[in-house]
């Protein structure tokens, strides 16, 4: 059977280089952030990818660690006063204000919580729009503006969505998910197309294996997976157990803040070695706990499912997203896969080349295959 790759290959549109000069000010409170330029004005439509992820929201122009840029997709809540609104323009923090609150979001939420020692809020839960958030929707709207620029071609742009864990509550939280980020996107000027997580990982990682093989999204909110075969999803699957449970629940188990947790994991853990303190025990354990799930939930669908292929070659496994950051992370995902009986068998487990802009990556892949 021939097979289509899907090309990488960089749009040729030119930048513009005229510019114009705006007769209206900008109502919109945001007083900060790298500001990014508009996409080409030439008739040659550019390729986007956008993942839109629990934790960070990352645009992909092309391929490389030039082509990205990132935001958390987080907010801290700050009381209003006109002194504070001030600091806060003085020292360039990125913010949007109604009348009785300020809101720090993005990168800038981050250190506003070390401050404060408190959790930075999130406008995203498991994967999907928190419903529990009012701000939440203008918050995210707000934080994919400072990352991507508005189109004035109808641009083709790819962004993530989590897979289903199987429950109907999931499913319907999904449709509203795609539909109202889709809405908001082609309202910045995009034709907008969802694309799985776990696939957005084949799309990056696995172009010379002709996009044969598993994806594996270790994100904030949930763990996405996708088994491919010639680039076609066979079998998409999320759980909602990864890197905040870990933080959540290690947090809860050690009597320590969830940002102390979550600065350790991100900068000290090793999960290659015994855990020194009470701090990398909790997280030992609970990593387990999530692979563990992991895995059984793969191996259940490559048992169960009627929808994959006769596997005659052994099959690579990609893993991405930030809760694979950690050193030793590979290393014990390989030893559980091996302790596991797994029932296929698995060529290579591999990291991601840049497991934090793979799945944006992907997205961008999907987008250029949409042009051609």
């Amino acid at each position: 059977m021939a097979t289509k790759k899907i090309s990488t290959k960089k749009s040729s549109a030119k930048k513009s280089t005229t510019k114009k000069k705006s007769t209206t000010k900008s109502k919109k409170p945001v007083t900060k952030g790298r500001k990014i330029k508009k996409m080409s004005d030439s008739n040659n439509a550019s390729a986007i990818g956008l993942d839109i992820g629990t934790s960070r929201i990352v645009m992909a122009s092309g391929l490389g660690k030039n082509q990205t840029h990132s935001q958390l997709n987080a907010f801290l809540t700050v009381p209003y006063s006109k002194m504070t609104e001030g600091i806060l323009k003085q020292r360039k923090i990125s913010y949007i204000k109604n009348n009785t609150s300020l809101f720090v979001y993005g990168n800038d939420s981050e250190s506003f919580s070390t401050v404060f020692n408190v959790a930075p809020r999130r406008p995203m839960s498991q994967g999907v729009l928190n419903a529990s958030e009012t701000m939440g929707q203008q918050i995210i709207q707000t934080v994919i503006e400072s990352v991507l620029p508005r189109s004035t071609k109808n641009d083709m742009l790819c962004f993530s969505i989590p897979a289903g864990s199987g429950s109907a509550s999931d499913e319907a939280n999904l449709v509203y998910h795609e539909a109202v980020l889709k809405s908001f996107l082609e309202s910045r000027g995009y034709q907008a197309k969802a694309v799985k997580e776990g696939l957005a990982v084949v799309f990056s990682e696995l172009q010379d294996e002709n996009f044969t093989g598993i994806g594996i999204s270790c994100g904030g909110g949930m763990c996405n997976v996708c088994v491919s075969f010639l680039a076609v999803p066979v079998v998409s699957f999320s759980i909602s157990k990864a890197g905040d449970y870990i933080d959540l629940s290690a947090a809860a188990a050690t009597g320590e803040s969830s940002p102390k947790v979550r600065d350790y994991k991100e900068h000290s853990l090793d999960l290659s070695r015994s855990p020194k303190n009470k701090i990398e025990n909790a997280l030992h354990i609970y990593y387990e706990d999530v692979l563990h799930s992991l895995i059984a939930r793969l191996s259940e669908e490559f048992e169960s499912s009627q929808h994959i292929p006769k596997v005659e070659n052994p099959l690579p496994l990609i893993l991405s997203g930030g809760t694979s950051k950690p050193k030793g992370f590979l290393q014990k995902f390989e030893e559980m896969l091996k302790a596991s009986d797994f029932p296929i068998p698995v060529s290579e487990v591999r990291l991601a080349k840049n497991p934090l802009t793979a799945t944006a990556e992907g997205c961008y892949v999907a987008a250029m295959s949409e042009l051609d």
